[in-house]
């Protein structure tokens, strides 16, 4: 059977450079960049150093249209993709690295209903990108089931 590995998630962005310089707080270096012509659409890839890709798209007329209404998990009843998540070993001090940064707004830590403490950092665009220390110790031969049950 093919083995599948992550490869790359796709942003639509309005600022390029305040994007590329976001991210690269991440970890990502820009690899490979295409530009129409005319300049109307630019493709970006920035890379980790695990292979992962980040690719940016970025319009040029992307100053006229609207800013969409972001919440914390980007509307996460709304279906489609919600947000990038990253996993570090120390969420406390990641968070204060990054509030010293001061490269976007910070929620406060919490633990979600699936048990991973996590908290969120704004992109430039206002998209939701997720810091979390993820220790549950799990196993796909037992997946923990959890619910809002009194029982569980």
């Amino acid at each position: 059977m093919t083995t599948f590995t992550p490869h790359h998630v796709a942003l639509t962005v309005g600022d390029l450079d305040a994007s590329k310089s976001f991210y690269g707080y991440f970890g990502f270096r820009p690899v490979a960049e295409w530009s129409k012509s005319d300049k109307s659409l630019t493709i970006s890839h920035l890379r980790k150093e695990d292979g992962f890709v980040l690719e940016l798209f970025h319009y040029a007329d992307d100053g006229t249209r609207p800013r969409p209404e972001f919440q914390v998990g980007n509307n996460l009843p709304e279906i489609g993709v919600k947000h990038v998540g990253f996993s570090v070993p120390d969420l406390e001090r990641t968070r204060s690295e990054i509030i010293e940064a001061g490269i976007g707004e910070v929620t406060p830590i919490a633990r979600g209903r699936t048990l991973v403490d996590y908290f969120f950092v704004l992109d430039p665009d206002g998209m939701y990108v997720e810091v979390v220390n993820d220790s549950r110790d799990l196993d796909p031969d037992s997946p923990l089931m959890l619910s809002d049950s009194p029982n569980h």
